[in-house]
C-alpha cells in the first residue's frame, strides 16, 4: 500500500502526518491557532515534501471527522475533499474521539477504561467511555455524548463500575478541577497530544483493510450537536 496523508482539526491544534503502508509515522507537523484555514494546506505540503510524496501517490486521505470545533471540522473536511477529488483518492473519515481514545490507550498502561474528552464550548464536553481490551479501545454504547463535564463524570462512574479510568483531551484540560474532583486525581491526564494524526491514520488503515471509505460528495463532519443558527429578525413584526 502507498503512503497515507492523515490529519485532525477538531481542536485548536491541527495535526498532520504521513504514514507508511505499515502504519509507521514518516513525517508529522502541527500548529495551534484559532482557525486552521490559513495553515492546514501548508502543513500538508510540509509533510508531503518531507517524505517525497505527492498527492497523486497517496493511497488515501484520512481525516478526523469530529466531534469538535465546528469551524475546524469544516476546514479539515474541505481540505481533505479538495485534495482527494482531483485524483479520486479514497477519503476515509475517523471519529476524533476514537482517535483520542487510541492515543490514551497507547500512552497509558494497565487502565481498564479510557475517557477521551474534546471541548464542546458552552460549558460542555464531547466524550465517550472506551473499554481497553488487548490494547484496542472499544466504545461503550453507540453514542458520542455532549454533556456538562460533571454529568459525563457521573455517567462514567456508573459505566466503569469502579474500573480504572484514564481521562484526557482538551475537554479535560479545560475542566480539570471537575474531573479531578469526580474521577480522582490519578484518573486525569493533562495535555494529551491528541487526537493525533497518527491515530487517525491507523484507524483509517483498518477501515481501508475492510474495504471501507467515504463518499466525497455526501460526507459531512460529525459535529456532535446541531450548529447554532440564528433566524433573520422580522423587520416588520406588526405586519
Amino acid at each position: 500500500m502507498r503512503p497515507m496523508l492523515a490529519f485532525d482539526t477538531s481542536t485548536p491544534c491541527a495535526r498532520v502526518a504521513v504514514l507508511s503502508s505499515e502504519g509507521d509515522c514518516l513525517a508529522t507537523a502541527e500548529k495551534v491557532a484559532a482557525r486552521h484555514s490559513s495553515h492546514l494546506l501548508r502543513l500538508c505540503d510540509e509533510v508531503l515534501r518531507a517524505t517525497g510524496t505527492t498527492v497523486a501517490g497517496l493511497a488515501a486521505i484520512a481525516c478526523g471527522a469530529g466531534p469538535g470545533s465546528f469551524t475546524g471540522l469544516r476546514v479539515g473536511l474541505a481540505v481533505a475533499k479538495g485534495l482527494a477529488l482531483a485524483d479520486r483518492i479514497p477519503l476515509v473519515l475517523v471519529s476524533s474521539l476514537d482517535a483520542l481514545a487510541e492515543d490514551l490507550a497507547r500512552s497509558e498502561g494497565g487502565e481498564s477504561f479510557v475517557l477521551p474528552c474534546i471541548d464542546a464550548g458552552k460549558g460542555q464536553v464531547y466524550g465517550r467511555l472506551y473499554r481497553v481490551a488487548g490494547g484496542a479501545p472499544e466504545p461503550i454504547g453507540t453514542d458520542e455524548l455532549v454533556l456538562l463535564p460533571e454529568d459525563l463524570c457521573r455517567l462514567v462512574q456508573e459505566q466503569a463500575a469502579g474500573g480504572a479510568v484514564a481521562a484526557g483531551g482538551n475537554g479535560v484540560d479545560r475542566y480539570q478541577e471537575i474531573f479531578r474532583a469526580q474521577l480522582g486525581v490519578t484518573a486525569v491526564r493533562f495535555q494529551v497530544a491528541g487526537p493525533s494524526a497518527l491515530a487517525v491514520g491507523r484507524l483509517a488503515r483498518a477501515r481501508l483493510a475492510r474495504g471501507e471509505h467515504d463518499d466525497l460528495a455526501t460526507s459531512v463532519p460529525r459535529y456532535g450537536r446541531p450548529p447554532d443558527i440564528t433566524k433573520p429578525r422580522d423587520r416588520n413584526p406588526g405586519a
